[in-house]
């Protein structure tokens, strides 16, 4: 299941309105998202480590040019420098998702919690 920002909005506002003093509509609650997620869009294209408490870090990984040869034609090929933002889990994290993994009756993989984008 994908939450998407509108579906984000509408639990926080749920949220708010249950847990809170603090009335916010719909669209302000969205707003504040992505604004919120824009900084940290930001943050990480000028290179910054994003600290999320309780969840995780976010951070960039560069990974330099790279000659390759092709199998077919022996051609080299230059692949132009990239950079990958990284995401590794707090405990916190890791054990609430290992505690909803167990309710399902599945096991947790042992590849790192990491996600890439080129």
């Amino acid at each position: 299941m994908s939450v998407t920002y509108h579906k984000l909005a509408k639990r926080v506002k749920t949220s708010l309105d249950d847990n809170t003093d603090i009335t916010l509509t719909q669209d302000e609650v969205h707003k504040i998202l992505l604004t919120s997620f824009g900084e940290i869009v930001d943050a990480l294209s000028f290179g910054e480590d994003i600290y999320l408490e309780g969840f995780g870090r976010l951070y960039p990984d560069c990974k330099p040019p790279q000659k390759l040869k092709s199998n077919l034609t022996q051609e080299e090929h230059l692949i132009n420098y990239r950079i990958f933002v990284r995401f590794n889990a707090f405990k916190k994290l890791n054990t609430q998702v290992q505690n909803y993994l167990d309710r399902l009756g599945l096991e947790a993989t042992n590849e790192p919690a990491t996600t890439t984008h080129a």
